[in-house]
């Protein structure tokens, strides 16, 4: 079994024991920037890849779709693969098929409360600077958020980070070098980038399946959802394929910290033509923003701590969730008060070049005029 240890921030030590499942290959492909031969410190989570069972006591919900508690060791069963924690959430089981970002939540979370102390706060956003100002996207799913980054960077910006960041309330960003998990469309708009391979066998199957993809309306008749199903199920690879942005462009230099001066919202707007910003209050910013983190990792956190409490004796893991929550909320509140916020209304286009979307969003971003900006002219 393969052992690599990451040094997230010099904050949270994760050691990994690996035997070639998702979560092992993810942790390896995704925060290869943090990896390290020679932790500062004993590990703080330790999550062990194992082929063996859980022998429930007591069950929450149905026979392969629950939580559990074995008297050692609290579950999260999805179908045959599950996670087993122990109390203090320190050692985490896991099987080679269960869905990495499950086990990574748990993780981050123990981060967050580190940064929540320091007045700092996880947002699902990309990151960019160009021209000296640096903005952040935050964006649900699907909006447009590694797009935006990608067609900025073609222009000579720097990065934070594509999909989440860390924002104080002193108003600094903090990058957070992730690979880029780049899909078909991403690449489909960016011609320049080539999607890597490590065998001949895997290039042919991804470019099948990207041919059938193109073709197929998920949504549409009988015939086509049952071929979407099989390209899906024999084609589709159940790891993720995540690249260094630096491997993408060069150029473009990695930003460790930076002070913010816009907020932009992606919002994907499918009857849309054109990328459209207006400016937006805070308050409406602090709903944006609660919904996304709701969503991301905050909703699945707070059904796992609720089961894990009413599991296992003197559990307290709701109120660890609600202290950081609440901190981190403050802490975007004093953000979004001090910096521009706007909303990015978003065309739901497959292909950004044949759109001119990506020029279109490097024009809006360079149009912005932020507050910092304004006070140093006057």
């Amino acid at each position: 079994m393969n052992q690599r240890s990451y040094d997230f921030f010099g904050d949270v030590v994760v050691t990994v024991l690996g035997a070639g499942g998702r979560t092992s290959r993810q942790y390896r492909k995704m925060y290869d920037q943090f990896e390290t031969d020679t932790p500062a410190n004993d590990p703080d989570i330790v999550i062990e890849e194992t082929t063996d069972e859980v022998h429930a006591e007591i069950v929450l919900g149905d026979p392969s779709d629950h939580y559990a508690w074995t008297g050692d060791e609290f579950v999260i069963r999805n179908g045959a693969d599950f996670i087993a924690v122990t109390p203090g959430w320190q050692h985490f089981r896991v099987t080679r098929g269960f869905e990495p970002f499950y086990s990574i939540y748990p993780v981050e979370f123990r981060i967050r409360q580190q940064r929540a102390a320091r007045q700092q706060a996880l947002i699902h956003a990309s990151g960019v600077r160009l021209d000296s100002q640096t903005t952040l996207f935050p964006a649900w799913r699907g909006a447009g958020k590694t797009n935006t980054l990608l067609s900025l960077l073609r222009e000579g910006a720097d990065f934070l980070s594509d999909d989440r960041l860390w924002v104080g309330a002193d108003g600094t960003a903090v990058g957070y070098p992730l690979g880029v998990n780049l899909q078909p469309f991403n690449i489909e708009s960016f011609p320049e980038i080539k999607r890597q391979h490590d065998t001949e066998r895997d290039r042919l199957c991804s470019e099948l399946h990207r041919a059938i993809d193109e073709r197929v309306d998920r949504t549409g008749s009988f015939p086509e959802t049952a071929l979407n199903f099989l390209n899906e199920t024999f084609l589709g690879d159940d790891s993720r394929d995540f690249t260094n942005i630096s491997d993408l462009y060069p150029r473009a230099e990695y930003v460790k910290q930076s002070t913010v001066d816009n907020v932009v919202f992606l919002q994907a707007a499918p009857n849309a033509d054109t990328i459209t910003v207006e400016g937006i209050s805070t308050d409406t910013a602090m709903s944006a923003t609660s919904s996304i983190c709701n969503f991301e990792w905050d909703g699945r956190l707070r059904e796992y701590f609720h089961a894990y409490d009413s599991l296992v004796d003197d559990g307290s893991m709701v109120a660890a969730l609600d202290a950081v929550v609440e901190q981190e909320r403050a802490t975007f509140r004093e953000l979004f008060d001090d910096v521009a916020t706007y909303r990015a209304h978003i065309p739901r286009t497959r292909d950004w070049g044949d759109h001119n979307l990506d020029t279109a969003i490097v024009e809006a971003v360079e149009s912005l005029d932020s507050p910092r900006v304004i006070q140093a002219m006057d």
